[in-house]
């Protein structure tokens, strides 16, 4: 395969075309290194990626995009740096560091930070997700500028001496360069500012003090979407063109909305790239939501010359060695569910994690047991999955005729299909587990099996809310599995994940749907990025939902309720519940340690399911 095949940026030697692309973990503490963050950088290059980009590094103390993010504005991070580069180093993958500004979008809610940009224009703090606020920038001077073009400057000088292969600017994104780029956002009347080569003279100004050093530099830009708009499909190629004619070393293609979940196409970023690759000839980097199947043809065919895989080598850091040994079936695929992010850009901003990937530690037992699993949902089969590979003899009594348990209909919609691709990959790891389907979990077939412990995980039902009138309604679950069908004008009670997800996937049937919410608003409790897709999404179906609705009553294919006082009514043809779940409860007696885990304990989502059941599987 070619992208397993050695490349070159510069004079730097890629053993293979597999990118690990800088991404924010919040693993630093002061802008110091942790061995947290060694460990967490060392495990991709001994799982073989051919190129580690660390997260983005500030460059000035006003211009930090977390509180746990890294730094390089002085040599007191030096030793740091030098131990991580060296860790990345010695075992095989060639080590790059980005190098940010957030420019006008520096959170003041981070020690130090200050909102400095090309205009006193006013920004979102994004980084704190569905907290996101917003602040008015300072307006740099030209003194500024040219000092911060020698902290870049500066900060490579840092790199090098630290033992890293090359350097990455964030050029996109929304921070500092895209705020340049920008006619909507740079409203300068100087060299800096209005015609197009103006705007891209702080680029091109980084980027010769940055080489000047003699470091390779990669650009990361915008290839699509371009963040704050404004900038002309032509101008971006120009944008490249012109970074190519400078002496840049690579080109990395990203775009506006960079992070994209699942509900979006995969490789919807690609466009782009393919434009550039087109017009350069220095190698280009493709990324965005990009599956290992299409990463294998991408660059087979000569489309890009590298591909990042981000969230996908979180979810499998192995996935370049599973690959080599064509066991692609077994990589663990990435849900695109952005709970790393969510936790990250989250109004404490926590460590990212990887919602299927808990990453516990895995030890054989020196004396098996026989375990019980009943349920087979998510955390029935993860917790089944880690205890067999630990060598328990493990046995999963599962009532339905197929595992899954409520990812069944949580993945059946046409948007949900990354989770379904989980969903199979979970299944095709129970091979040393025995399944028994179709079979009621009662006190008697546990006796005939006979285990050590018993592990329930038997999950969540609806929790369908007392109403008069409400028992005429179908559930959601219901809905999704088509156990049931509605009629033409349907009308959700409930606005929340569910609730929006059923109402997408029947708009895209053809229904008329109405979404009632009790809240201010609905689909708070998603993630920011997928939230602002599905609600286009609903949109763009027609989807109509009314907030702060009270429901009071069912009765005569009418909901009636109130919203701020005012009495409403809606009808309708189906009725859909969705107003959350309750966990499972099952009866029945053991005469052995029982424990509960998942949905089953508190209703919650995929990733609480999965670590609750690895945690448990990793010490029993």
């Amino acid at each position: 395969m070619k992208i397993l095949e050695s490349c070159y940026i510069s004079d730097v030697r890629i053993q293979n075309r597999i990118v690990l692309p800088a991404m924010a973990m919040n693993l630093a503490r002061d802008g110091y290194v942790t061995r947290e963050m060694i460990e967490h950088y060392g495990k991709f290059a001994r799982n073989n990626v051919g190129l580690v980009i660390v997260e983005g590094a500030a460059v000035d103390p006003r211009g930090k995009d977390l509180h746990g993010g890294l730094a390089i504005y002085s040599d007191k991070f030096c030793i740091g740096l030098n131990e991580l580069a060296e860790e990345i180093k010695y075992n095989g993958s060639a080590a790059g560091i980005q190098f940010l500004h957030p420019g006008g979008c520096a959170t003041p809610k981070v020690e130090g930070n200050e909102p400095i940009a090309p205009s006193s224009v006013e920004y979102t703090m994004f980084m704190h997700g569905k907290k996101s606020f917003k602040a008015k920038a300072r307006e740099l001077s030209r003194e500024e500028i040219r000092s911060l073009v020698e902290m870049f400057a500066e900060a490579a000088g840092r790199a090098k001496d630290c033992g890293f292969d090359l350097v990455e600017i964030n050029a996109a994104h929304g921070w500092l360069f895209s705020q340049f780029l920008s006619p909507n956002t740079n409203k300068r009347s100087d060299e800096y500012g209005g015609s197009f080569e103006n705007r891209i003279r702080f680029s091109l100004e980084v980027l010769e003090a940055v080489k000047s050093v003699g470091i390779p530099v990669i650009f990361r830009i915008d290839g699509s979407f371009p963040s704050y708009g404004g900038v002309s499909d032509d101008e971006i190629l120009k944008y490249a063109v012109e970074l190519e004619k400078a002496g840049v070393d690579c080109l990395h293609v990203s775009g506006g909305f960079a992070i994209t979940p699942m509900i979006v196409k995969r490789g919807i970023l690609l466009s782009g790239a393919f434009k550039i690759k087109s017009a350069v000839k220095v190698p280009v980097i493709g990324v965005g939501g990009i599956s290992v199947e299409m990463a294998v043809d991408l660059i087979e065919k000569g489309k890009i010359d590298l591909v990042a895989l981000g969230r996908a080598l979180l979810a499998d850091p192995e996935l370049v060695i599973k690959l080599s040994e064509k066991r692609i079936k077994d990589i663990r695929p990435c849900t695109r569910c952005n709970d790393c992010i969510d936790r990250l850009f989250s109004s404490r901003q926590f460590i990212a994690k990887c919602s299927i990937n808990p990453e516990v530690k895995i030890e054989k037992v020196e004396k098996p047991k026989k375990i019980v699993v009943i349920g087979g949902g998510v955390a029935g089969m993860e917790f089944a999955r880690i205890a067999s590979i630990r060598g328990h003899k493990v046995t999963i009594i599962e009532k339905d005729q197929q595992l899954g348990g409520n990812l069944i209909p949580a993945s059946i919609s046409s948007f949900k299909s990354d989770l379904r691709s989980y969903l199979e990959w979970l299944k095709g790891q129970l091979k040393n587990v025995e399944v028994l389907l179709k079979t009621e979990a009662t006190s008697e077939k546990i006796k005939e099996i006979g285990p050590e412990l018993v592990v329930i995980a038997v999950g969540s039902e609806h929790d369908i809310p007392n109403i008069p009138g409400i028992e005429t309604s179908l559930k959601a679950v219901d809905v999704l599995t088509g156990k049931v069908k509605t009629g033409k004008r349907v009308v959700i009670l409930g606005g929340g994940r569910i609730g929006c997800e059923t109402a997408l996937h029947l708009a895209e049937e053809g229904k008329e749907v109405t979404i009632l919410e009790i809240l201010s608003d609905i689909a708070l409790d998603l993630e920011r990025n997928y939230r602002f897709a599905l609600l286009r999404e609903l949109r763009n179906k027609n989807v109509k939902w009314l907030c702060n609705f009270k429901a009071e009553k069912v009765a005569e294919r009418k909901i009636f309720g109130s919203i701020d006082g005012k009495k409403v009514e809606v009808e309708f043809d189906s009725l859909v519940v969705a107003t959350g779940m309750k966990p499972r409860k099952i009866d029945i007696k053991l005469e052995v340690p029982t424990y509960y885990i998942g949905d089953c304990v508190k209703p919650r989502n995929v990733g609480s399911a999965v670590y609750e059941a690895a945690n448990l599987a990793s010490r029993i």
